[in-house]
């Protein structure tokens, strides 16, 4: 199958410059029964890139109509039959009309009225016609528009643009050798001539849409599509992408058909890269949306029910316990105990009356704002000098014969980071026990996250999704290995601090 449609793909994209992941796409979604809209300026080839994905369908009755604000139903339902009208009935003659293709293509969508193209609803939706009094089964199989505007919010057609699920950008040609390629070729041609055992048949595509829905979407995949559900309708940048009920269940279903035309009963991650081109609203919604992807997936792309986040704030906590165990994590003060209240001793030089004497400091008044006096050797306090802690750990001294000023810092009995003198070996070893039943579960993670991203690496190739974006992918979950990677170095440091 892969093989196939990527020849398929191949065929039908000769000489179209920079169109081949839009014509990839669009051949998806035909495949899936999905409408798709081209959106871009005049002359991007919209139009041709439509007439080229019917080349690759047996097609037997196509459509094709340039819509505008005069367009009337007649033209694209077909006229009204004289003959029915004498006999009091309002039918219309449908055949070579929209009603009875299987194939269409409506350019130029927007431009018509809104009355025109609200009747297109259950056409569109539910293939289907009401035809007088009968209710006509549309063949429809495939679905494209193309239009180089965006319908506007709140003008009542919200309803039909929402019924096109792959929305596709339609740039110009970008690369100048491609451009150069162009102006030296002539004309692409509408259609190709595409070899029969290629081409896709009516019969195996209504057997391939019932096979899609085989396809499975893992607990996984589904918790990816949560979360990317919530951050559209929630975003902490208050920039919301309304995406309906009914527009996720075809999302979902075109997921599957990638994952199917890739020889794949399951859908993968990299399989969610093509809804880049299905959540987007409008123009501006395009970057974001493409962002909250890769974010999401890049996140949490193959961690479903590891606890990495968990785990690191579980080791950050245990390295603290480490060093406190093995290491003064603040400056101890020397303290003491005169009339019951603890005080620091330091120096003063404050003046030559003062000069090397000590000072006892009350150590409740440390990191207070308030004035107090020190106590000297006797116990007495020191009336002519005023201190005052400032909110810090060092004291301002005023006052002395002269009232000059004075900053000392208590004596410090161990510095902040030196090694504790008397360490309890049976905490050290609960501490080594707690830190080896870490590094054990960084490393059962580690090996599930290596086993997941060898076992879908390979598989991440499609002619849906492009190189760049595949190589993005495969980046984040390299950087979410060297995480892991990381923290088992961090384990193995405390590890060693432990036995040492």
């Amino acid at each position: 199958m892969q093989a196939r449609i990527n020849t398929l793909i191949s065929e039908i994209s000769k000489n179209m410059y920079e169109r081949e992941q839009i014509i990839a796409l669009s051949l998806l979604a035909g495949v899936a029964g999905m409408n798709t809209f081209l959106y871009g300026l005049p002359g991007t080839a919209k139009s041709l890139i439509s007439r080229r994905i019917a080349s690759a369908f047996e097609v037997h009755d196509y459509f094709e109509y340039l819509m505008n604000r005069f367009s009337t139903p007649e033209e694209i339902f077909g006229p009204v039959s004289i003959k029915a009208l004498k006999e009091d009935q309002y039918i219309r003659k449908t055949e070579h009309y929209l009603p009875r293709a299987d194939f269409a293509f409506l350019d130029e969508i927007w431009k018509a009225s809104p009355a025109i193209l609200n009747t297109l609803l259950t056409l569109v939706n539910e293939r289907s016609f009401k035809n007088g009094d009968i209710v006509q089964k549309v063949p429809l199989n495939v679905l494209v528009s193309a239009s180089n505007e965006i319908p506007e919010p709140n003008q009542g057609l919200d309803a039909l643009y929402d019924r096109f699920i792959l929305r596709l950008e339609v740039p110009p040609i970008a690369v100048a050798e491609n451009f150069h390629a162009l102006l030296q070729t002539k004309p692409s041609q509408v259609s190709v001539e595409v070899d029969t055992t290629l081409k896709i048949k009516k019969a195996e595509l209504q057997d391939w849409r019932e096979q899609i829905y085989q396809v499975d979407l893992p607990a996984s995949i589904l918790n990816l599509f949560d979360q990317l559900k919530t951050r559209l309708n929630h975003n902490f940048e208050d920039h919301v992408v309304y995406v309906s009920d009914r527009r996720w269940q075809r999302v979902a279903y075109l997921v599957k058909t990638c994952a199917f035309l890739n020889d794949r009963p399951s859908v993968i991650l990299s399989d969610l890269l093509i809804l880049k081109h299905c959540l987007w609203n409008q123009p501006e919604d395009i970057a974001f949306v493409s962002q909250q992807i890769d974010e999401v997936l890049a996140e949490n792309g193959l961690n479903y029910g590891l606890q990495f986040e968990q785990h690191v704030a579980e080791k950050d906590a245990l390295e603290q316990r480490v060093l406190n165990h093995f290491y003064y994590t603040d400056d101890v003060y020397e303290s003491y105990l005169i009339h019951g209240t603890d005080y620091l001793r330091a120096v003063t030089n404050l003046d030559r009356h003062y000069k090397d004497k000590v000072l006892y400091l009350e150590l409740d008044k440390m990191d207070t704002k308030k004035d107090f006096f020190a106590l000297d050797d006797t116990g007495e306090e020191v009336r002519g000098i005023v201190c005052n802690f400032n909110g810090s750990r060092v004291c301002t001294l005023k006052g002395g014969y002269y009232g000059l000023e004075e900053v000392v810092t208590p004596y410090i009995k161990h510095t902040k980071g030196s090694p504790r003198s008397a360490l309890s070996a049976q905490s050290q070893y609960e501490l080594l026990h707690e830190i080896q039943q870490l590094k054990a579960l960084f490393q059962t993670e580690l090996d599930l996250l290596t086993e997941r991203f060898n076992g879908q690496k390979h598989q991440f190739k499609s002619v849906f999704v492009t190189e760049q974006d595949i190589q993005h992918l495969i980046q984040s979950i390299e950087q979410q290995l060297a995480r892991y990677q990381l923290q088992l170095q961090d384990c193995e440091r405390l590890e060693q601090l432990c036995r040492n």
